[in-house]
């Protein structure tokens, strides 16, 4: 039984981020055999980062979590204005003006990271979730015990500072959720890491057999949430275009998620229910013909995984090289660049329903073969033997 410390920015269940499922999963399967201890803020929303949970030790589901309460809460707007500012100094930017927007970025738990500077040699390794915030870059440079990094790489603004160059580096050890991940990695950092896992996470393989209605399904469905960062104004844009186009009022949208720092399009055919149970959302995935991803920015991408467990087909944003990538591998979906190429993959999915039904058939045997609890804790449980090592 090895003694596993995680480090992570927020944990809870059932949490609206991919790396928070991630985080979760990997405590919960690792706990099955070993003493896991999870290092995380008191904060249980990523916006603002308010201290919710208490402070503390406290147990669940055989996982032991010390949170550490936000020094201070995020402002938005204070944040994208200092990375700006440090983006256009590029590498002339200073330490102190880098810390400054690390702070804001947050969550800001400087005893954290003390108590991990401090503690660690408790611990046989350590297990960092996410290359982003302060919790994680501030502990990378004081770790002596052996430790793996699952950074979920994004091809996104904040990558180029060179602050982040301390989460990366050809010496440490990695966990890639996708081959596209590692791709990403190795254009930005111009290196090759020496030592990686390529794991993922897992879902579960529950499934109901659909009735005739929802194989004639005309609703859409988008997964997580809604902000300009995860590409949802340019589909709503794409949709509203391709609706113009096609003539067509009987095909709705329906986005399941928390809305944060946009204006929504008041069209009747985009529907937003907030925040829904996992009970639910797979309910909702069921009644839908396939589903969306809009966004650009994804290491892993667990709202198509859903989709095709449930042998729906799905449309997304061939920018993320990772979800192209699954894909491809998968032969479960298909991908637009741009409003027109939206218009005619969907159309081109509406009238072709025995395509999109194969597309899911063929998703769900990837996810099975590649994303199951039981493939997910093999590998982990390897990367622990190797570790320990």
């Amino acid at each position: 039984m090895a003694k596993i410390l995680m480090i992570t920015a927020r944990f809870l269940e059932h949490a609206s981020g991919g790396a928070e499922k991630l985080a979760y999963d990997y405590a919960s399967i690792l706990s099955e055999s070993n003493d896991v201890t999870v290092c995380t803020s008191c904060a249980k929303d990523y916006v603002s980062w308010k201290n919710e949970f208490s402070k503390g030790e406290t147990k669940e589901n055989s996982i032991r979590i010390l949170r550490f309460p936000v020094s201070q809460t995020r402002n938005m707007v204070k944040m994208n204005r200092i990375l700006n500012e440090c983006l256009e100094k590029g590498d002339s930017v200073s330490e102190k003006e880098q810390f400054e927007f690390l702070k804001e970025q947050g969550p800001f738990c400087p005893d954290l990271v003390n108590y991990i500077t401090k503690e660690q040699h408790t611990y046989d390794i350590a297990i960092l979730i996410g290359y982003l915030y302060y919790p994680v870059v501030a502990s990378i440079p004081n770790l002596k015990i052996p430790f793996v990094i699952v950074p979920t790489f994004h091809d996104e603004p904040p990558f180029r500072l060179p602050m982040y160059r301390k989460t990366y580096s050809s010496n440490y050890v990695y966990s890639f959720n996708a081959p596209e991940e590692i791709s990403v990695y190795e254009a930005y950092t111009n290196q090759k890491t020496n030592s990686y896992f390529l794991i993922g996470t897992y879902i579960n393989d529950t499934i109901t057999e659909a009735n005739s209605s929802d194989l004639h399904s005309n609703q859409l469905i988008t997964i997580g949430r809604i902000e300009p960062a995860k590409g949802y104004p340019e589909l709503f844009e794409y949709f509203q275009n391709w609706k113009v186009f096609s003539n067509r009022t009987d095909i709705t949208v329906k986005c399941l998620g928390s809305i944060s720092s946009m204006e929504t399009p008041k069209e009747p055919l985009i529907k937003f229910t907030g925040f829904v149970s996992e009970e639910e959302k797979i309910s909702e995935i069921q009644k839908s013909f396939l589903l969306l991803n809009p966004s650009a920015f994804e290491s892993f991408s667990i709202s198509i995984m859903e989709a095709w467990i449930q042998k729906k087909a799905v449309l997304v944003n061939a920018k993320s090289t990772v979800m192209k990538g699954h894909c491809l591998r998968s032969q479960g979906g298909l991908y637009y660049s741009d409003s027109l190429s939206f218009q005619k993959t969907l159309d081109f999915l509406l009238e072709n329903r025995e395509i999109a039904t194969r597309l899911g058939q063929n998703g769900r045997e990837y996810v099975l073969a590649n994303f199951t609890k039981e493939v997910i804790r093999k590998k982990l449980n390897q990367m622990v033997s190797m570790l320990l090592d």
